[in-house]
């Protein structure tokens, strides 16, 4: 990792399981924005990761990007308004309700989506070379375990 770990009363942060798994993330989705740059899409940053993700093909809401991403409405908005002036997403009147506004994926959108799912097989087994296929099924067990940690109460 290139950035140094945050100090606190002098000393270094130790490293715990979320910032290991955010650090691994981090790892594979740089890969996929580097391929996305490599294809001619430098406008899309690792932000936007929050919009394309939770993006549904008939067209969501900003408001329900935002509650699907965990971040405030105005920082969703910001990541479309961003994605929108570069051509990947547009806002279009709801049909079911005219005061919302659902945002689309574009031509460029849908091709910002499909490079990164062509990614996923390539990444699965680079991780599957790197720790060996055992260990990476084992991986996506342990971490589909950790996810339904999210459903239940703390």
């Amino acid at each position: 990792m290139s950035r140094p770990r945050p100090v606190t009363d002098g000393r270094e942060r130790p490293v715990n399981l979320a910032v290991l798994m955010r650090d691994g993330f981090k790892a594979l989705n740089d890969r996929v924005l580097h391929r996305l740059a490599a294809e001619g899409h430098e406008a899309v940053r690792p932000a936007h990761s929050a919009v394309f993700e939770f993006l549904d093909e008939t067209g969501t809401t900003v408001s329900a990007l935002a509650d699907r991403a965990q971040m405030t409405k105005q920082g969703m908005a910001e990541l479309v308004r961003h994605l929108e002036e570069h051509g990947y997403v547009t806002r279009e009147p709801d049909p079911d309700d005219r005061r919302a506004k659902l945002v689309l994926l574009t031509p460029a959108g849908r091709e910002v989506v499909r490079i990164a799912q062509r990614l996923v097989p390539e990444l699965e087994q680079q991780v599957a070379d790197l720790v060996g296929p055992e260990r990476a099924r084992a991986l996506r067990e342990d971490l589909t375990a950790i996810g339904r940690l999210g459903a239940t109460d703390p």
